[in-house]
């Protein structure tokens, strides 16, 4: 905020006439005056504290007006925030200010049982009265909202007003948002309801710009906000307003540390993640959601649902795996992880998330899109293990197991096919259709050894159903082995 001009420049008196001699230095000074008002736009405030407690604080405005601050101590200033009523024995103050190179500075410090109050333009000491005083009325009030100083008497003394709101409204008039979360946390050291957290939230968060003061804020009261269930959901809708995923990350893992979120908070955590662009970032949000042991099958099935706007198969990967060790899973959602496998690009991981959801047991409902996932992988050596998975724990009905068949043999080498096919015709209880569909599908296989090992693998099972039409088939198909040694031990195999 620019200050206005007659405060830039106290000695510029606009109604005083201006005679012709003086008219082009007024000019001068109206110019260079109005520069300084543009340039007040780009404002910086530098803090630096050392070891012996003393804080040196740098307020420049354009680079042509500059408050420079040198604090040490605890000091109480008057209500009307215009002069220092009191200071601890080891305060310290000295407020220096320099415009266009002319430079007026003030210095207080203890001396016995009050106040020890200098004033200087340039070098020289001048009379603290009228004109220090003066001075130090019109800067002071500037002063206070744009560092600590008095902060803490200054809460305490609007906050015995007022109220938790009357701090509030001052915090609202402080520009710098590393000056609003030094009074918010102050703020909260009062004797505030936990039926106002919630409000102090939303007000502090919404009024500030920077990530990083919002998460300084909100992860240094974490604990306390986290108690009142308004202030916690008010915690992580905060989130959704922020920019860097990495402060929203921050935000909701410490939030989640200190007990499970509400169904309000988790829904407020998942749209503050699906705005993030980071999978990483993502990841760190959603697993550490799927910790909490009171979600819901639809919250869940909403996380699954956040990984088709990730790049990162790998980030898919840890999400999806640890959503399926959540217990009692339905259809809906191991439909959802399916759906999630198949836009995923590598073989590698596709196998990873298949073989954990083969773990539970996928109802004929799925097992169409179970197998046009599979059929997804390219790989001959990862569709192999999925295929294999699958024979082995699930209870396929004949059409799935006719249509996981033809899915391998479109993709498979013959050694593949013929380890597929093995272990097909080693599963128990074949039925006769699924004895048939073995058969066809041994056709694929062009080495004379691999189709001989397929067929003597499944010879006990075509010899326990008994079945002419079977053994028909079995012979039907060794017919194509080119081998006679390998004709003979497949046909030895039935008899």
């Amino acid at each position: 905020m620019a200050l206005p001009l007659a405060r830039v420049y106290p000695d510029l008196i606009f109604a005083r006439p201006i005679d012709k001699k003086n008219l082009m230095k007024a000019v001068v000074t109206v110019f260079f005056a109005f520069v300084s008002l543009i340039m007040a736009s780009g404002q910086n405030l530098s803090i630096s504290s050392s070891r012996e407690g003393n804080q040196r604080i740098t307020y420049n405005r354009g680079g042509m007006s500059s408050f420079n601050v040198e604090t040490r101590g605890k000091m109480e200033i008057t209500d009307d925030d215009k002069d220092i009523k009191s200071m601890s024995p080891d305060g310290y103050l000295e407020i220096n200010k320099t415009v266009f190179g002319s430079k007026r500075t003030i210095v207080i410090s203890p001396q016995g049982n009050g106040l020890k109050k200098e004033y200087y333009e340039g070098r020289t000491l001048m009379p603290f009265e009228p004109d220090g005083r003066k001075w130090l009325g019109e800067i002071l009030p500037e002063i206070v909202r744009s560092t600590h100083i008095a902060a803490e008497s200054r809460v305490k003394r609007f906050f015995n007003k007022g109220g938790s709101g009357a701090v509030l409204d001052e915090i609202k008039l402080i520009e710098s948002d590393y000056v609003k979360v030094h009074y918010a946390n102050l703020l909260l050291e009062q004797n505030v309801q936990a039926s106002e957290l919630s409000t102090i939230v939303n007000s502090v968060t919404g009024g500030m710009d920077s990530d990083h003061y919002i998460t300084e804020f909100l992860t240094k009261n974490i604990r306390r906000l986290m108690a009142s269930k308004d202030a916690a959901d008010a915690v992580y809708a905060a989130t959704r307003n922020m920019d860097s995923d990495h402060y929203k990350t921050q935000v909701i893992k410490e939030a989640l540390r200190e007990g499970p979120a509400s169904p309000e908070s988790v829904k407020s955590a998942l749209l503050a993640t699906s705005n993030m662009s980071s999978d990483h970032y993502k990841t760190e949000v959603l697993t550490s959601l799927l910790r909490q042991n009171n979600l819901t099958e639809n919250v869940v099935s909403e996380m699954i649902g956040v990984t088709k706007s990730m790049d990162s198969d790998h980030y898919k990967t840890v999400i999806l795996t640890r959503a399926l060790s959540k217990q009692g899973l339905s259809s809906t959602s191991f439909q959802k992880i399916l759906e999630a496998v198949k836009e995923m690009d590598s073989d590698h991981y596709k196998t990873e998330v298949m073989t954990h959801l083969l773990e539970n047991n996928v109802g004929p409902d799925l097992q169409t899109i179970l197998i046009a996932a599979t059929s997804s992988i390219d790989s001959d050596h990862y569709i192999s293990v999925v295929g294999k998975k699958i024979l082995k724990n699930q209870n396929l009905t004949d059409e799935a197991f006719q249509n996981l068949l033809q899915v391998m043999a479109s993709n498979q080498s013959d050694y593949y096919m013929s380890e597929f096919l093995k272990t097909a015709a080693d599963r128990p209880g074949l039925s006769k259709q699924n004895i048939q569909t073995i058969l066809n599908a041994v056709g694929s296989i062009d080495s004379d050894h691999y189709m001989t090992e397929v067929l003597v693998d499944l010879a006990p099972s075509l010899r326990a159903l008994n079945d002419q039409s079977l053994k028909d088939a079995y012979r039907a198909a060794a017919k194509k082995i080119g081998s006679e040694t390998y004709y003979g031990r497949a046909l030895r195999a039935i008899d």
